[in-house]
Order: C-alpha cells, then structure tokens, then sequence
C-alpha cells in the first residue's frame, strides 16, 4: 500500500502569492492548494493553515486577492517566505479596487475575492470566496510546485 502523501503529491497545484490587507496589517505569502468551487456565483477554495498569520488576516478583512504567478518565476514565489515585513518591498504592486488587496503587477492574473464561508478543518482552514473582481496581464503559462524543488503535501 502507498502512503497518502505520496499519492496527494501527484495533484498538480498552482503557485500563488495570496495578498489581505486588513487593519492589522498588510501581507503576501505564497499558496499552493486552490481550486474554483462553483461557476454561479464564481466562487474559490484556498487551504490556509491555521497557524499561518494569513489567516487570521483573512478572517478579519474578509477578503484577498489569488496573484497568479507565471512559469520560471521562482523568485517571485519565494517572495511569499521572505521576512513578513519585507514581501511587499520586494514586488510591484497595487491595491485590488474591490477588497484593497496587494495586486501583484508580475502576476499573470489575479482574482480579488471576498470571503463567503470559513470552515475548518484539520491543520489548514478552508477559505471559500466569491471572486468579485478579475484582471489578466499577460499571456503565459503558470507556475506550478511541480516546477519547484518544493513539495506539500
């Protein structure tokens, strides 16, 4: 028999840089576990561990923006490790006109999002968002973790 993990690892998973601006605070940090939920309304689904500053963020401002991150941008995903106070001096960005979340400008697309359901779960939260506002950049493929030393799962 296989272990779980190692069957979850073959899921291929989108890069993101997850940006929430709430009263506390302004951040970024990257995600990998996402997923539309429904066509009507146009909702996602974002795993958020539940020790992670970002979700506490997101529960507060109840919304955040998906930046899309394109292929061989490594080091704009790893944006989303640096120093918390750091992340948002080391991309160009602006504010999302819907949620007033960092935009990532060297993002392929992103999606602005306001909380609708918060469920929990086991170490990682479930954020499910209806996508309230959209913009696409640039053309291009996305990275994946699968184009990254990384796994997580």
């Amino acid at each position: 028999m296989s272990e779980p993990r190692e069957i979850l690892s073959l899921i291929p998973h989108g890069l993101y840089l997850i940006g929430v601006r709430a009263d506390s605070g302004t951040f970024l940090y990257t995600a990998s576990w996402l997923t539309q939920a429904s066509f009507e309304p146009c909702l996602i689904a974002t795993a958020v561990r539940r020790t992670h500053e970002g979700s506490e963020l997101i529960q507060e401002a109840q919304a955040f923006t998906v930046n899309f991150l394109p292929k061989g941008q490594l080091d704009l995903a790893r944006v989303g490790f640096a120093n918390p106070e750091d992340r948002l001096f080391q991309v160009r960005w602006k504010e999302c006109p819907k949620t007033g979340a960092p935009v990532v400008l060297d993002a392929v697309a992103y999606l602005g999002c306001k909380l609708v359901r918060w469920i929990e779960g086991g170490d990682h939260d479930i954020a499910l968002a209806e996508v309230v506002h959209s913009e696409r950049f640039t053309d291009g493929e996305l990275l994946t973790i699968q184009d990254t030393p990384w796994t997580y799962s």
